[in-house]
């Protein structure tokens, strides 16, 4: 398998889903799930110091080059989850971990809690279930994503160009022009102006429903997964609910929480070294008292 990795895809209830897949096909399989609209790619900076693993990297339904749900789906952050088990099942393997970026480590909270025994380790990459949403804000909640599902149908898609205004738009959001530059190959397509967005502009809409503190505490309390939490010094804790999140997560029976060096994306950036011996002595049994 060469250092740029290998294709990969998977059908499952008729969703294709595609990635790339990297390291040791006989080593402990890892499988890595992007944040928000990122892809695949996302992990190619770490895979390369993961070489014993086997991690297959998947873009997630509506993103890099898998398919788009169909018009009366959502994206939800569980919506994943029946699809990524059926992927487990067709890789084969008696065990996984399951590791996860931003809102790819909400959806391997979910996919961990689904798979059961079969997740030996859970790796969250700056990343955990949302900051948890009042009882009190749920019908504002269901009536804004039907407002944002109406919008969409007059919203016109994104085009850019060239790729330099890709580029640029994603360091206007916090990327380092680095990491917005290596996720453009599954990001884009070719359109006759230039290029357009891969993605399925239905991930922009709100949730219709979000889970509470209540649900949030159960689902961490219900895994016994060992889990090893990385938060990136200026990621998510500079904002606002993450002492409140860190607090949740707290009810997993075998966590470590650590800090890594670098902003939100940092696995894709500096903190990739660091990142990947931390996952390796992890997954070796080490210990690591420092925490957030």
């Amino acid at each position: 398998m060469s250092d740029s990795g290998q294709e990969c895809a998977f059908v499952v209830d008729g969703l294709t889903y595609r990635g790339i897949e990297w390291g040791n096909p006989e080593g402990p399989l890892i499988i890595a799930l992007h944040g928000w609209l990122d892809n695949a790619l996302s992990f190619s900076v770490l895979a390369p110091h993961l070489a014993q693993f086997r991690l297959v990297a998947l873009d997630l339904s509506g993103q890099g080059h898998s398919d788009h749900r169909s018009a009366d789906a959502t994206y939800h952050i569980w919506d994943d989850v029946p699809q990524l088990l059926g992927i487990v099942e067709q890789l084969d393997e008696g065990s996984v971990i399951v590791m996860g970026h931003s809102r790819g480590a909400a959806i391997a909270v979910l996919l961990a809690a689904a798979l059961g025994d079969r997740c030996s380790h859970l790796v969250l990459l700056d990343g955990m279930l949302p900051i948890p949403a009042e009882e009190t804000a749920a019908p504002q909640q269901f009536v804004q994503a039907q407002r944002d599902r109406e919008a969409a149908r007059t919203r016109r898609r994104r085009h850019f160009t060239d790729v330099a205004g890709f580029i640029n738009a994603r360091v206007k959001l916090g990327f380092s022009e680095s990491s917005a530059r290596l996720l453009a190959p599954r990001a884009l397509r070719s359109h006759d102006n230039g290029f357009e967005l891969t993605h399925d502009p239905r991930l922009n809409q709100a949730s219709a429903v979000k889970l509470t503190a209540g649900m949030i505490a159960a689902f961490y309390a219900s895994l016994s997964v060992k889990t090893l939490v990385l938060v990136a010094e200026e990621g998510l804790r500079v904002r606002t609910g993450l002492e409140a999140s860190l607090q949740s997560i707290s009810h997993l029976s075998d966590c470590s929480v650590q800090r890594v060096p670098g902003k939100h994306h940092t696995h894709m950036e500096e903190g990739a070294e660091i990142i990947a011996t931390k996952v390796v002595s992890f997954f070796e049994g080490a210990t690591d008292e420092e925490t957030v």
